[in-house]
């Protein structure tokens, strides 16, 4: 003969606390100071370096100028500072009397090679 085991189930009894009550702690929200707010700022658009992305990719020709426009992108993307407005008309409307020293040092590769395109395109 076998003999079956039967599970013996135990029931869990909460207890009611004491009567004495602990006072309620007020919860305040924690303000972060202004500075790193600031941090957390939308990037700026820098309309005027992506509309001189847009001019260089109507004059692009071949691969090595879709490179260098998409590592122009990058660039954008990363830099803090956008060209003025006057600047972009220089560029684009002017380009014979540009003087790159007056463009930041990572912006003159780009701009210099804009107007390569120009003249390589003038000449077809």
């Amino acid at each position: 003969m076998t003999e079956k085991k039967t599970s013996s189930k135990k029931t869990v009894v909460k207890k009611k606390a004491s009567a004495v009550k602990k006072p309620a702690v007020k919860k305040t929200a924690i303000k972060k100071p202004v500075s790193e707010s600031k941090n957390r700022a939308k990037p700026r658009k820098k309309t005027n370096l992506s509309k001189l992305c847009t001019e260089m990719n109507k004059v692009a020709h071949d691969a090595v100028d879709r490179e260098i426009i998409k590592r122009f992108k990058i660039m954008i993307d990363t830099c803090e500072e956008d060209i003025t407005k006057t600047s972009l008309t220089a560029v684009v409307k002017e380009p014979t009397g540009i003087d790159l020293s007056s463009f930041h040092e990572s912006l003159q590769p780009y701009i210099k090679h804009y107007l390569f395109m120009l003249k390589r395109s003038k000449s077809k």
